[in-house]
């Protein structure tokens, strides 16, 4: 048994130093072997040792700094290098983009022009017709004005981009105008932003309704407004800047009710009496308009308009010897009838004239009724 097992491992070494032999001439000699291979590689490489292993070592800096393995660069650069690839050729339309940019840009500031010009006439128009409405309303030496302002930032103005712009918009101003006779013919053939500098100099007082008209004028304002220009009213309402989602649910919304507090103050006779029938216009169905029936409410010392009403309420301060010093009772009901007629009476003239003063409050009454019914 040991001679069978010393031979078999003489056989072993014997076939070992074989393959040893092959392996050394492999290396050494052969031109396919590693070291021929190695020569060749080297030969063909313009590198010194030392710079090689600088390669080598950023290799795997680079590798770290994508997080990757230095194996896996190759594929990473490949990634790369598509992705600058497409950003090439997006420069290469970029001269194209931007052309079409700019024509965009022209195309709408001809659209905003357009518009501008549109407005103004609307402008031009309701100024015209609501200063027309104001002599009838006891403003027969006013005017009022909707003017644009002519100071609009354009498309070439780069601080008309981002948030809060105010590209395509124009500036409007509501201006009461003051013994303008010389001017309110002016105003209905040229406006302030075709440079008719006399219209400036005929304007002896005023400004913008909200800073110089009494709260009388505002109303009558607006009345005559929303005459001129049905829904305006209901237009405005839920008009603010808030972002609520309560607040955009009532955009545009008609309103429930529009209160009038003495919008017939310092009026009197026809001025009164049209004031009035505008007044009732407003609570009519406008035709062809699918919105309700406006609810108009006024605070009124007139009996041409406390006459022309659907319900006429009284309210009453009373003073009462029970009641604490300081303090006093309102009273607040609706009148009808006879009760309505001697209301309207006392109104009209006090406690001066009275059987003349019911006179004078049936005519209203009858005046009214006819009102109402042509209108209903």
């Amino acid at each position: 048994p040991v001679s069978n097992a010393a031979e078999k491992v003489h056989d072993l070494l014997n076939t070992i130093e074989a393959d040893l032999e092959e392996c050394v001439r492999s290396i050494e000699d052969d031109h396919k072997g590693l070291v021929q291979v190695l020569e060749r590689t080297r030969s063909g490489v313009d590198l010194s040792l030392e710079e090689i292993d600088q390669i080598i070592v950023d290799w795997n800096v680079l590798a770290r700094k994508h997080g990757i393995s230095p194996y896996v660069l190759p594929t990473c650069h490949k990634s790369l290098q598509k992705e600058l690839d497409g950003n090439v050729e997006a420069r290469q339309l970029l001269p194209e983009a931007l052309e079409k940019e700019k024509s965009a840009l022209a195309r709408f500031e001809v659209a905003c022009e357009h518009l501008t010009k549109a407005r103004k006439h609307v402008a031009n128009t309701l100024s015209s017709s609501v200063t027309n409405r104001l002599p009838s309303l006891g403003m027969d030496t006013s005017a009022f004005d909707a003017r644009l302002m002519p100071e609009v930032r354009r498309c070439t103005d780069l601080s008309a981009y981002g948030p809060g712009s105010g590209l395509g918009l124009d500036g409007i101003d509501f201006l009461l105008l003051h013994d303008q006779k010389e001017c309110i013919s002016a105003r209905i053939t040229e406006s302030p932003m075709d440079g008719n500098k006399n219209y400036m100099n005929h304007s002896k007082r005023g400004g913008k309704v909200d800073v110089v008209a009494s709260a009388g004028e505002k109303a009558r304002i607006l009345l005559a407004i929303e005459t001129e220009l049905a829904g305006s009213i209901g237009a405005s309402c839920g008009s603010s800047h808030s972002t609520s989602e309560a607040a955009d649910s009532t955009m545009g919304c008609p309103p429930v009710a529009v209160l009038y507090d003495e919008i017939d103050a310092h009026v009197g006779g026809r001025a009164a009496v049209s004031l009035a029938n505008m007044l009732a216009d407003q609570t009519r169905q406008k035709p062809g308009s699918s919105r309700g029936r406006e609810q108009v409410i006024c605070i009124t010392h007139s009996p041409s308009v406390a006459a022309i009403a659907d319900l006429h309420l009284v309210v009453q301060k009373m003073s009462q010897p029970s009641l604490q010093i300081g303090t006093s009772q309102v009273l607040a009901g609706s009148v009808n009838g006879q009760e309505r007629r001697q209301e309207l009476a006392r109104m009209a003239s006090g406690d001066l004239a009275t059987d003349e003063a019911e006179i004078f409050a049936d005519a209203l009454i009858r005046e009214g009724i006819k009102q109402r019914n042509l209108k209903a």
